[in-house]
């Protein structure tokens, strides 16, 4: 799970990021955290990824862009991360909720006990979002598959077939459709047949990837690109800053 901090306050930044280690280490969250000086910083970095972080920790009041602001402008890109807002002012409230905002700490007032529950909230709300399915039907049989599970689709004369776990299940689409429906949850396209999950390839080449099943599939010359960018921003993703 990644969690970033946006907070000019060096001292606030790091002493927010030591309690969030702290709780991660007593719940058994595995964390990685992203930390950032100002608003400006955060969304160049993160627009640069086209990814997000799982949780984003913001500052309300900084120098240059504010946090509310950074918010919107988070939320505009299509950003679904759980956002708490950490502040000296209790002003802000309404804003928080303008952009569905998780919560909203108050620096020197919110106690020990309530910080801990606002971080279990985001923690679960984000595994929630986590456990997601794509669902399936062919030959009269419906599939209810967990995203996260899929190593990759092929797809032969309008079969697709989506291999998950040691398990397969074929059905009538299109990888254009398959492509576009999970664009947003780290698959791409590798070929005119195949569309796989980023987190599931353990090498690449010119010709071929390699996934952690040990299976190799074909990589097209005109996908070759735009798949080693997205498999560089996946790892930069997950490098804690």
């Amino acid at each position: 799970m990644i969690i970033a901090i946006c907070d000019d306050n060096e001292q606030e930044l790091e002493q927010c990021k030591k309690r969030l280690e702290l709780l991660a280490s007593i719940h058994q969250v595995d964390v990685e955290f992203s930390l950032y000086h100002k608003g400006e910083e955060l969304l160049f970095h993160l627009q640069s990824l086209k990814s997000y972080p799982d949780i984003i920790y913001l500052d309300m009041r900084m120098n240059g862009i504010q946090g509310d602001e950074v918010a919107r402008k988070l939320r505009g890109q299509g950003c679904i991360s759980e956002i708490v807002f950490f502040t000296v002012s209790k002003d802000f409230y309404s804003t928080a909720f303008d952009v569905k905002a998780l919560h909203y700490v108050v620096k020197g007032e919110t106690t020990v006990e309530k910080f801990e529950d606002i971080f279990m909230q985001a923690v679960k709300s984000v595994q929630e979002k986590q456990t997601e399915y794509i669902m399936c039907t062919g030959a009269g049989e419906f599939r209810k598959i967990e995203i996260k599970k899929i190593h990759y689709f092929e797809v032969i004369k309008r079969i697709v077939t989506v291999y998950f776990g040691s398990d397969q299940f074929s059905f009538y689409s299109t990888i254009g459709k398959i492509e576009l429906r999970l664009k947003d949850y780290g698959f791409v396209r590798v070929h005119k047949s195949y569309v796989a999950a980023i987190s599931h390839i353990r090498s690449i080449s010119f010709k071929e990837i390699i996934l952690d099943t040990g299976e190799v599939l074909p990589v097209g010359r005109n996908y070759y690109s735009e798949l080693k960018r997205e498999m560089e921003a996946y790892a930069e993703a997950r490098r804690v800053v």
